[in-house]
């Protein structure tokens, strides 16, 4: 007999949809999206939006709700990782001249919780708050390799099997050299390197990613890798 999922996993499927949106949905999107009778999801918005995680639009359209701000801050305000990221990211933008982005694990996602811009005009920009799904780019890769069992299976399980075979050895790799590097798997001509932030007792915090066009990587590919990879390690340190 399969196991039933809990109430409390639907009503936050439904939110988490909501928050990876790039829109307001419907009741009825929603409800494809997640899987959900229309009842059901209807029910679930309801208890959302009585604590202001959901609004309602008039249009009958629902779209993240005004608690939303007050966690978004309390997680920035409380997080040390994040308040020890800031130089270190800072510091690394200026050594290349790249974005550089700290990403951490929201549900099956990598979601960018900080970012520094480069300051050429010719840059990537990946936008706070944006995440992407753990499959493919540097910054999901280096996070997947390094997450719980648990995790990587549930992902694994979503693709064919001739694709899990070649993820799970990306992976292994990814473990082995303690880094990940991508080339045009997210945007065309984009190239990125993220390495895994682990804290003194191996626990994933997260990942640092460098980001740059790919035309002006070449040369210095590895010197950004081990740059990326010592900010890593350091802000691992600090959360001993």
């Amino acid at each position: 007999m399969a196991e039933k999922t809990p109430s409390q996993d639907k009503t936050f499927a439904l939110l988490s949809a909501l928050a990876v949106a790039a829109e307001p949905l419907t009741a009825k999107a929603l409800a494809e999206l997640t899987g959900l009778p229309l009842s059901s999801t209807y029910r679930y918005l309801a208890t959302l939006s009585r604590w202001s995680l959901v609004q309602e639009r008039q249009s009958g359209h629902y779209a993240p709700g005004p608690m939303a701000v007050q966690l978004a801050a309390g997680f920035e305000q409380h997080n040390s990782v994040l308040t020890w990221a800031r130089p270190l990211l800072s510091e690394l933008a200026v050594r290349t001249g790249e974005s550089a982005a700290l990403m951490m694990l929201s549900g099956h996602r990598a979601l960018c919780v900080e970012m520094i811009d480069s300051s050429q005009a010719l840059r990537c920009c990946y936008q706070k708050g944006h995440s992407q799904p753990l499959l493919r780019g540097a910054s999901a890769k280096a996070l997947l390799a390094f997450s719980e069992q648990s995790l990587r299976d549930t992902v694994l399980a979503s693709l064919a099997l001739s694709e899990q075979a070649a993820l799970q050895a990306e992976l292994r790799q990814v473990r082995e050299q303690g880094y990940a590097v991508s080339a045009g798997e997210l945007d065309q001509n984009v190239w990125g390197v993220s390495a895994p932030v682990l804290s003194g007792r191996e626990h994933l915090l997260g990942s640092i990613s460098l980001m740059a066009p790919a035309e002006r990587v070449s040369a210095v590919a590895n010197q950004w890798i081990r740059w990326t990879c010592e900010a890593a390690q350091r802000l691992g340190a600090m959360s001993y």
